[in-house]
C-alpha cells in the first residue's frame, strides 16, 4: 500500500516538484495551494504532512490547530532559514523543517526518515509483552527471546485474545464466539483442544501464562 502525502504550499511550481520526486517513489500525494478553514477530516487520512509557513493562512496557524488531533509527521517546508524561524516551527508542533530551494534527495531523503521512523513506532506499540513472551498481531506469531513460536489461525487468535485482556475471565463460550463464525457446526470442547495446543508449545520455554479457571474459562496471568 502506498503511502499519502499531503503537500499544502501556495505556489504552483514547487508544488509540480514535490508531486513530480514523490510519484517516482511510488508515493500517493495530494496537493492544495491554501486552506481558507481548517477541518480536521482534511487532514486525518494522511502518512505525512509537508507544510509551507507563508501563506494567507499561516502553516504554524496550521499546525498548531491540528498537532494535537493529527498525529502524522509534520514536515514544514520554507523559505525562512534563520534559527529563530525554525525554533518557532518546531515549537508548532512540526517534526522537522526543510529550508527552499531543497533538493530531490533532501526532500526523499527527510519524507523516507519520517515514515520510517512512524512505521517503527507503530509495529513497536501493536507488540504485546507479557514476561518472556513477545506476541506479534501483524506477523501472526509469539518469540520467546529468539525463538519464533509457530501457532495456527485459531490457536494465535485466542493467545491474542486472552493476551491482550491480562485477568479477564473468557468462558469458553466468550472465546468460542470470538473465533468461530455463527453458522461454525465445531463443538465448544474444540477450545479446550486449542488451549491445550497452546500450553504445549509455551511449555518449552518455561512460560506458563493461561489459567483454567474453576467453573470453566481462561485467564491471562498479568506479570
Amino acid at each position: 500500500m502506498a503511502y499519502r502525502i499531503l503537500a499544502i504550499d501556495d505556489d504552483p511550481g514547487i508544488l509540480r516538484l514535490i508531486q513530480n520526486i514523490l510519484n517516482l517513489s511510488e508515493y500517493e500525494v495530494v496537493t492544495r495551494r491554501s486552506v481558507e478553514e481548517i477541518n480536521l477530516c482534511d487532514f486525518s487520512s494522511f502518512d505525512l504532512i509537508l507544510l509551507d509557513i507563508m501563506m494567507p493562512l499561516s502553516g504554524l496557524d496550521i499546525c498548531r490547530h491540528i498537532r494535537e488531533e493529527i498525529h502524522v509527521p509534520i514536515i514544514f517546508i520554507t523559505a525562512k532559514d534563520r534559527e529563530e524561524n525554525m525554533i518557532e516551527g518546531i515549537n508548532a508542533g512540526a517534526d522537522d523543517y526543510i529550508t527552499k530551494p531543497f533538493t530531490v534527495k533532501e526532500l526523499l531523503a527527510r519524507v523516507k526518515m519520517h515514515l520510517r521512523r512512524e512505521e517503527r513506532h507503530k509495529n513497536k506499540e501493536s507488540l504485546l509483552r507479557s514476561g518472556e513472551l513477545v506476541i506479534n498481531p501483524d506477523l501472526q506469531a509469539a518469540f520467546a527471546g529468539n525463538h519464533k513460536i509457530a501457532f495456527t489461525k485459531k490457536e494465535f487468535l485466542i493467545l491474542q485474545l486472552l493476551a491482550m485482556n491480562p485477568n479477564k475471565i473468557f468462558s469458553i463460550e466468550e472465546i468460542y464466539d470470538r473465533i468461530y463464525p455463527q453458522s461454525s457446526n465445531t463443538q465448544f470442547r474444540s477450545i479446550s483442544e486449542f488451549i491445550y495446543q497452546i500450553r504445549s508449545k509455551l511449555q518449552p520455554y518455561e512460560i506458563n501464562p493461561i489459567e483454567t479457571m474453576w467453573g470453566g474459562g481462561y485467564r491471562w496471568k498479568a506479570d
